[in-house]
């Protein structure tokens, strides 16, 4: 099962963050700006500062907010693998 789950964990970080990044590109300008936008926006409106989306605590914001999207979906995809892999375990158990 271990196995299982360091596959799925890998697969999903990567499915994850692709997505994460091709939102960014592909729907970025169309929907009023991409990541870096939005986390310069909601640092501005939590600590009332006048951050531009190229200053560096936004870029670190960016790397952080896509980097959870990463964990999240390394650890969905390990649990999905674990389970796919009991079901094919249990379906080719003899009795």
């Amino acid at each position: 099962m271990k196995k299982a789950f360091y596959a799925g964990a890998v697969a999903g970080g990567i499915l994850g963050l692709t997505v994460a990044l091709s939102m960014d590109l592909m729907f970025g300008q169309s929907f009023g700006g991409g990541w870096s936008e939005a986390v310069a926006n909601d640092l501005n409106r939590m600590f009332k500062a006048n951050l531009s989306p190229s200053n560096f605590i936004v870029i670190i914001g960016v790397i952080i907010v896509v980097g959870i999207i990463g964990a999240f979906g390394s650890f969905i995809g390990g649990i999905f693998s674990v389970m796919i892999a009991r079901l094919f375990q249990v379906l080719t158990k003899e009795r």
